[in-house]
């Protein structure tokens, strides 16, 4: 027999039925030692980590703690409660998404919201399934909405919240251009997806907030929704809750939906590794933010009669990605200068190998960022690519041997920086308004390819003609003939190399209105907008001009909201120095009018299915835009062709088509429409 001496006081934990337990702690043994309580203690200590890591996240858009970490906080936290048979009330494994804590109006769902189960074992999620047959997607990165119509009519829009109580954010959903505001589906459908922003879109922001999940999140969550109508956000379907209910298959239903015209996640109807490869592939196509893959089993009764816990459902799975960290040594921190005045920090450290792919460079988005993570010169951090395609640093150890200095001069111009507050975060920018780094961006984006395209004419040579005084503004690039002889003399240069250059830029003087306002830079006025424009005044710079002057209402063009018509105006109003004359360099390519015979002019342009005449999509829809043309992505009743090889195809594309009698052209059909115009 053992005599314990009581040296804690009793903990007191409600059992089963009831039943109050009295756990006694003593030194000794297993339980002895201070061991059972040095694990409560932990236990505590990670619950409260990682509840204001949640909280952070989806309650401010900010970032406190890394996936991984989190991730690992986690899965510790959650060994311990089963050997302790320990679980504090408020523990994240048992709890799902957040608690809402903002002034959107609080909303009950209509279905519980549920988390999913997760592994990082491949094997293990291969073997969840069995020999059933299972839907393979990508787990979007993002933040959980739920939508619900009813009569086709977009009636609510909710976050996920805790799982039972969520946000109303329908005002800011209805900004979203992936999200119908109308569907042809009388009964009530109620389906729930990701709100995410795409990399290529998230690049504007990314010194602003660290990653496109924080964006999405913030983005969709703000109180105005003229704000929100400004970000560039998708929604993707990945879960149909109510709609469509004789389909026993989900996969089915996922092309239904597609066929109402909402963006759907990409999937697989099978799943190995090469599927796999497939959907990661596709998500870097994509720019989709993704953290993992989702199965679902395909017959959607079997996976309701596994049953559900309170945080999952036992008919879907996820594998999460674990992101391989790779140690290497931090050399300096590069500040690039952007087109907005912004210095961006970037780790420059040792090259290291990261899924097949040399790294070398990450950035560090901006001040607040870079200082969380304690960075010195030549110190060790991990890095690694998030989502599998974007480097990040992970973390550093402090024992490096000179501080990271943020510059109070900009490094290109020499003029002062200042720290500002921007969304939370600090950033540094140049206080110089005539900055020749801030003016070298916009001379670049003006020569690309998008744009001017003046091949040969690259950053490089830009910055030297800048340096040496022969280029002011736009204009003075295709006058650099006055400036012959000292330009054959510099380094690199000589007869033949300025024939060349002299040559592309004489070559770029022909231009689409559509290419000359992107080359602009007008900010929120991109490709998209500037086709619009172009297309909508035949390409003729004056008839968009003299428009203009007479107070053209920029919002009744497709797709054009007030935020970019303000855009449009402000810009004329108060034009950029380096346009002066621009205009006067250039001759206008004449597009095609709307009061046009061409059989493609004004109409809209659908595409599914594969494709043989053409090499791909792209390609397709750049003929449809040349001749006249709009390509849409999805079926509509304002949709006048859907372009698709196989007619007799059972798609929700062609079935959306058929059901508003919206004609289906093959890609021979398309091409006789071309050479035949009525």
């Amino acid at each position: 027999m053992h005599l314990y001496t009581l040296e804690y006081v009793p903990s007191i934990r409600i059992g089963a039925m009831g039943k109050l337990n009295i756990v006694l702690y003593m030194p000794g043994g297993e339980w002895g030692g201070g061991k059972m309580i040095n694990k409560i203690e932990r236990i505590k200590e990670l619950t409260s980590l990682l509840n204001k890591a949640a909280d952070a996240y989806y309650n401010t858009g900010n970032t406190i703690m890394e996936d991984r970490e989190y991730d690992s906080l986690l899965e510790e936290l959650r060994s311990l409660e089963q050997e302790t048979k320990f679980v504090m009330m408020a523990s994240p494994t048992h709890k799902v998404g957040y608690e809402v804590k903002s002034e959107l109006q609080k909303v009950t769902h209509n279905h519980p919201m549920l988390s999913l189960a997760k592994t990082k074992d491949w094997n293990e999620f291969i073997e969840y399934f069995g020999n059933k047959d299972v839907i393979g997607m990508l787990k979007m990165d993002g933040l959980t909405c739920s939508l619900r119509y009813i009569d086709g009519e977009l009636v609510s829009a909710e976050t996920r919240g805790n799982g039972e109580i969520g946000e109303d954010v329908l005002h800011n959903i209805k900004t979203v251009k992936t999200v119908p505001q109308k569907i042809p589906y009388k009964d009530e459908l109620i389906i729930d997806g990701e709100i995410i922003c795409t990399y290529q879109d998230f690049e504007p922001f990314s010194t602003e907030y660290k990653n496109p999940r924080n964006f999405a999140s913030g983005s969709i969550r703000l109180l105005d929704s003229n704000e929100c109508a400004k970000r560039p956000l998708t929604f993707v379907v990945w879960n149909i809750i109510k709609g469509f209910d004789d389909e026993n298959s989900f996969l089915r239903k996922l092309v239904l939906v597609d066929g109402l015209g909402f963006t759907v996640v990409p999937w697989t109807s099978s799943f190995d590794w090469d599927a796999k490869e497939f959907l990661v592939n596709k998500a870097k196509k994509l720019g989709y933010p993704i953290d993992g893959l989702v199965g679902r089993f395909g017959d959607i009764k079997y996976g309701e009669r596994l049953g559900s816990t309170s945080h999952h459902s036992n008919a879907a799975y996820a594998f999460k990605f674990y992101d391989e960290l790779t140690e290497t040594t931090l050399r300096d921190v590069e500040w690039t200068l952007g087109r907005t005045s912004v210095l961006t920090p970037t780790a420059i450290f040792d090259a290291v190998d990261i899924d097949g792919s040399s790294v070398s460079r990450a950035s560090l988005h901006n001040i607040s960022i870079m200082k969380s993570l304690g960075l010195t010169k030549n110190c060790t951090i991990r890095v690694f690519k998030a989502n599998q395609i974007i480097p990040q640093v992970d973390s550093a150890d402090k024992d490096g041997d000179a501080p990271i200095e943020i510059p109070t001069k900009c490094p290109v111009c020499g003029g002062a920086t200042s720290i500002k507050q921007d969304n939370e975060s600090e950033i540094l920018v140049c206080t110089n308004p005539d900055c020749v780094g801030k003016q070298l961006a916009q001379f670049t984006h003006f020569v690309s390819k998008p744009c001017a395209n003046i091949d040969g004419l690259s950053e490089s040579i830009l910055e030297r003609l800048i340096d040496c005084g022969f280029i002011h503004k736009f204009a003075d690039i295709y006058h650099l003939e006055n400036h012959k002889a000292e330009i054959i003399k510099m380094d690199g240069f000589g007869q033949k190399s300025y024939k060349n250059l002299h040559d592309a830029i004489e070559l770029s003087r022909e231009i689409k209105l559509s290419n000359f306002i992107a080359a602009l830079g007008i900010p929120l006025i991109g490709k998209t907008a500037s086709k619009t424009i172009s297309r909508f005044f035949g390409g003729s710079y004056g008839k968009f001009i003299d428009a203009w002057e007479h107070g053209f209402d920029f919002t009744t063009l497709d797709d054009f909201g007030k935020t970019m018509a303000e855009a449009m105006n402000n810009a004329w109003i108060n034009p950029n120095p380096l346009w002066y004359g621009i205009d006067k360099e250039f001759s206008f390519t004449v597009e095609k009018d709307t009061t046009s015979s061409s059989n493609l002019d004004g109409k809209s342009f659908c595409i599914t299915g594969s494709l043989t005449h053409y090499a791909n999509r792209d390609a397709l829809v750049k003929v449809i835009e040349d001749n006249g043309g709009k390509y849409v992505s999805g079926v509509s009743k304002k949709t006048d062709y859907l372009i698709n090889n196989d007619k007799t195809s059972t798609s929700g594309k062609n079935k959306k088509a058929m059901d508003l009698n919206i004609p289906i052209i093959s890609e021979e059909d398309f091409l006789n429409m071309i050479k035949n115009p009525s």
